[in-house]
């Protein structure tokens, strides 16, 4: 009775420290597998990305145009892939609708009345980017860079104006009360964070000041979520 007691409490013993043995074995495998340090292992020299997401309006920008929509789409350069400095080159659109204030304002000035406005702005940038690896899978990054920007200022009757861009719906044109376009200098400053995938590819999400010289300076801080690959 005794040895059929014990018989158990041995098989017991035998199962627990083959699990033990067996957990051993298999974790240097796991750590292989899940722990894979995507960013310097996978990292490419060359990647191109596509972004989009909301263009927050500032200053006297902010005052004349409501918040909008921006996307873009470019490529970064790494000298060393392994390293943390890149070049960056962008080409972004944004669009924004004129305030009930800015439409009553040109009312007012041209006698004409108004009933939509919008301001696009296409920018070409060259940037350099610097990161910061928080781990494996997520880094921060610092970039700013310069370039040339396009901006048109669109004022219509009777609805929407179609534009090189974009149409109204129904494709019907309206009266253009009044337009502007200047293509100037161009500039930005911001930060953003980039969540690694294990075959180099990338999500991030950027924050950045930019600003054209424009007579009045355009201001606005573009909000993008973008993918690298």
């Amino acid at each position: 009775m005794t040895y059929m007691q014990s018989y158990p409490r041995v098989l017991a013993s035998l199962g627990v420290s083959a699990a033990v043995a067996l957990l051993a074995c298999s974790a240097p495998a796991l750590a292989q597998t899940y722990q894979y340090p995507a960013r310097y292992a996978t990292a490419r020299s060359v990647q191109w990305f596509i972004d989009g997401g909301a263009s927050i309006t500032q200053g006297p920008t902010g005052n004349d145009f409501d918040n909008g929509w921006t996307f873009g789409t470019g490529v970064i350069l790494r000298p060393d892939a392994r390293g943390p400095f890149a070049l960056r080159f962008d080409l972004t659109y944004s669009r924004s609708d004129a305030t009930s204030q800015f439409l009553a304002l040109n009312e007012a000035a041209t006698g004409t009345p108004i009933d939509y406005g919008t301001m696009q702005t296409v920018s070409g940038f060259v940037d350099g980017v610097l990161e910061a690896p928080f781990n494996s899978w997520v880094h921060f990054y610092g970039t700013g860079g310069a370039g040339l920007a396009w901006r048109r200022v669109e004022l219509t009757q009777n609805g929407f104006y179609c534009d090189p861009f974009f149409c109204t719906p129904g494709f019907g044109r309206n009266t253009l009360v009044a337009s502007t376009d200047d293509t100037r200098f161009a500039w930005h400053a911001g930060a953003g964070v980039s969540f690694l995938l294990p075959r180099g590819q990338s999500w991030f999400v950027e924050a950045r000041y930019e600003r054209i010289e424009t007579p009045q300076p355009t201001e606005f801080i573009p909000i993008r979520f973008g993918f690298r690959f």
